[in-house]
């Protein structure tokens, strides 16, 4: 996915095996931290939303789904995001 400067990007979460997960995103770093919700990201249910992307957000995504009570979890495969 490109996005330019400035602008206003959602990514969203695809996982097949079930619908009712709850999910985390991560960006890809050495030791890989969910994302935090902030003025920059939020979540909204399999939405992550980069607000006023600039080149630093340019990197791979991905997130996982959790289902309530379940220990169970699954990963998404990975979004790649350039940012012109």
């Amino acid at each position: 996915m490109t996005a330019f400067t400035g602008e206003t990007v959602n990514l969203t979460c695809v996982i097949k095996s079930h619908s009712d997960w709850s999910y985390v995103w991560y960006k890809y770093t050495t030791n890989n931290p969910p994302l935090q919700t902030s003025d920059h990201y939020t979540v909204n249910g399999d939405t992550l939303t980069i607000r006023a992307a600039d080149k630093s957000d340019a990197d791979q995504y991905w997130c996982r789904g959790q289902r309530d009570g379940q220990p169970d979890s699954e990963f998404s495969d990975f979004i790649k995001l350039y940012v012109k």
